[in-house]
């Protein structure tokens, strides 16, 4: 079978036949991360058992990387805007602060461990699993890291959150619920959805192309999101992205992911583990506090303000807040800003970090 995959079309496609099977499984089976992790988590471990495992092509997994950026950016809708723009002191305050506290998280890691400071950031920042994987492969960082601390968070957040909000809060009347936006009624688009979308999916992959071809940092993600956000919302007004171009998404980044994990990565791993576990823990009670903090000094009621602020699994807490009596469209709002924000944030503050600390790396003397 080894010498077998040594041929490199047999190792992509059978990569790609192990992602779709873990894409089918994390979503049958409710695997925390969904489709995503389960491309990654079957994908790596076919690849420890068989090793020689190949990633898919470039111009798919261009592909890949703008459907993602497609999916992030239509989540932005009008009601979108109504609900940050009705909430837009707390929104900004929760940013500003979950980032700060990721970035603080990231430098401990880093200076503590000797974790590479692409690697921290991105593996430290609140949410959006794919795109921070994706944007630490652009910007220098070990994906694999990224992922597996990225699932540690979100295995704890989806196993600890949903239980203490149950126990520990009653659902409360926001006086930010009684906004328009549930109720206000979208324009409808000038174009049928069918072509609506495949406007919008031929647009954001030229853009994606576009951008990878003038080596913009992690264009092929950002180009197609800024494209979907602003399209959708003010012109196309497509209600829902298609579940199968998200899925096709996730099966090859998880892919991608999933061959890059072998034995060595896994030693690389192990110094980390403990940083890994202990920024998890530190993340989950800080998005508790700010939680607090928001409800205290703002009108949002504290279950809102918590899942709103809780570091990570945007789509699940999306989904859970309807069930535990949250605002979901605030909760909505709140983790989507985030994400947007945040892919951007991350490129400029790698890039920018490392031109000022280049210089001191090359005064250091060498080592005795």
């Amino acid at each position: 079978m080894k010498q077998v995959l040594a041929s490199k079309r047999w190792g992509m496609w059978l990569a790609l036949a192990a992602a779709l099977i873990g894409v089918w499984a994390g979503r049958t089976l409710n695997i925390p991360g969904g489709s995503f992790s389960g491309a990654m988590l079957l994908t790596g471990i076919v690849n420890l058992w068989l090793g020689s495992l190949r990633d898919a092509p470039k111009w798919l997994q261009s592909a890949a990387r703008s459907m993602l950026g497609l999916s992030i950016g239509a989540s932005v809708t009008s009601a979108t805007i109504q609900a940050i723009a009705g909430a837009l002191v707390p929104v900004i305050v929760m940013i500003v602060a979950v980032t700060l506290v990721g970035i603080l998280a990231a430098w401990a890691i880093s200076r503590y461990t000797q974790m590479r400071l692409p690697t921290a950031l991105c593996a430290a920042a609140p949410g959006a699993l794919p795109a921070m994987v994706t944007l630490s492969e652009d910007l220098g960082g070990e994906a694999p890291v990224v992922a597996t601390m990225h699932l540690i968070r979100l295995i704890s957040i989806l196993l600890i959150v949903p239980s203490l909000v149950s126990v520990s809060f009653t659902p409360q009347a926001s006086a930010l619920s009684a906004l328009p936006v549930a109720a206000a009624a979208e324009v409808p688009s000038p174009l049928p959805p069918a072509v609506g979308l495949a406007l919008l999916v031929v647009t954001g992959l030229a853009a994606g192309f576009l951008a990878r071809r003038f080596n913009i940092p992690a264009g092929d993600l950002l180009a197609p999101m800024f494209v979907a956000a602003l399209m959708n919302p003010t012109w196309l007004r497509i209600p829902v992205f298609p579940e199968g171009l998200r899925l096709f998404s996730h099966w090859i980044i998880g892919m991608g992911v999933g061959v890059s994990i072998n034995a060595r990565v896994l030693r690389d791993f192990r110094p980390y583990a403990l940083a890994g576990l202990l920024m998890t823990a530190f993340l989950i009670a800080s998005g508790f506090a700010l939680g607090w903090l928001l409800s205290a000094i703002t009108e949002i009621d504290l279950l809102t303000a918590v899942l709103g602020c809780a570091p990570g699994g945007a789509t699940p807490l999306m989904l859970l807040s309807g069930e535990l009596g949250a605002d979901a469209q605030l909760v909505a709002a709140m983790h989507v800003s985030r994400i947007l924000i945040l892919t951007v944030l991350l490129p400029l503050l790698i890039r920018g970090t490392a031109r000022r600390l280049a210089p001191r790396r090359v005064a250091e003397p060498p080592a005795a």
